[in-house]
């Protein structure tokens, strides 16, 4: 039977007087009146209820000379409760297309230019976010904690609490300073380690040393762009950290999900991963001591914005996003070119 079947079954049965009624059918075939005298009901009730157990073919009925004569549908009273429910709503490849669609929004509306703006508060949708950052992690592979934090770093500051909490939720796994992803990504939650003084002051110590070490290694800042080879569209953005950043985007493009830009999306769904190049426009010089790195940044990029126009026809970014930051750069007092 289908699964419509299924249900007007259900929903037939679903009163009470139907169930009595469908009780004495069981018994033998009735006429109309019988049932009526039978159950104190008027005729006219009685026939209600019997075209919805018609309708969902659990009686049936034939005229007998001036009388209508029903009977219940034995075979379909053979069919077990599992039977009746095997059949759901909707298949399993609808159910999953709804789940895609419900991540994809969780991470759209968290991630922004490619990077986690905050975690989100409910628990379903952090555990999301985590996901996308666990599937940065190549399965079986161990990494240590500064590979860790250059996996995290490019989408999050706060790469600690990602690290923590990707741990807490059983994402990945951790065995001293070791990590590493299973096969599956399994929701569970494992005991969290016992934190005695001297290895809390140990993970302290190497939280430091991790930032002193970042702090040292000063990597290239400047302006990069995402171009696909088949259009010659660009997306063009300024990146405190180019390694990073290439690593960040490209990992992006070969799961086939860029939550930054719509129309990107669309194309790397038409064109594929391959088909996008990721390009270092501009490295920025070395600065003095009580410069700007922000404004500095964000003059370099406005002035990448301003030669190559990627608006429109022409590329990814938003024309009024530029002059909104260009107007507010100029009355900063910051040149761009």
């Amino acid at each position: 039977m289908s699964t419509d079947t299924n249900l007007d079954i259900i929903k037939a049965l679903a009163d009470k007087s139907r169930l009595a009624i469908v009780q004495s059918l069981l018994e033998r075939p009735h006429y109309v009146e019988e049932l009526a005298e039978r159950h104190a009901l008027a005729p006219s009730t009685i026939s209600f209820h019997l075209r919805k157990l018609e309708q969902a073919g659990l009686v049936t009925s034939r005229k007998e000379q001036y009388y209508v004569v029903v009977e219940a549908n034995q075979p379909v009273f053979d069919t077990s409760l599992r039977a009746l429910i095997t059949a759901t709503p909707r298949s399993r490849e609808e159910q999953q297309q709804r789940v895609a669609a419900y991540r994809r929004k969780v991470l759209e509306t968290f991630f922004r230019e490619g990077r986690l703006e905050k975690l989100p508060a409910q628990h379903k949708k952090r555990l999301i976010v985590l996901e996308f950052f666990a599937a940065r992690f190549e399965r079986q592979r161990r990494y240590d904690e500064n590979e860790v934090t250059e996996l995290i770093l490019p989408l999050y500051d706060d790469y600690c609490t990602i690290r923590r909490l990707l741990v807490d939720a059983g994402l990945i796994r951790r065995e001293g300073a070791s990590y590493w992803r299973d096969g599956e990504l399994e929701m569970e939650t494992p005991a969290l380690p016992a934190m005695e003084g001297q290895r809390s002051q140990t993970k302290m110590d190497s939280r430091k040393e991790i930032k002193r070490t970042y702090k040292e290694s000063q990597p290239q800042m400047g302006i990069f762009a995402l171009r696909c080879k088949s259009n010659g569209k660009r997306y063009v953005a300024a990146s405190r950290n180019l390694d990073g950043e290439r690593n960040s985007r490209l990992f992006q493009l070969r799961m086939g999900k860029v939550v930054f830009n719509r129309e990107l999306q669309k194309d790397l769904q038409r064109y594929g991963a391959a088909d996008f190049a990721f390009e270092v426009l501009a490295v920025l010089e070395p600065l003095r001591p009580g410069d700007d790195v922000d404004k500095e940044l964000a003059a370099l990029e406005l002035k990448w914005l301003e030669k190559l126009q990627p608006f429109a026809e022409k590329g990814y970014n938003d024309r009024r996003r530029f002059e909104r930051d260009r107007e507010r750069l100029r009355l900063s007092g910051c040149q761009t070119a």
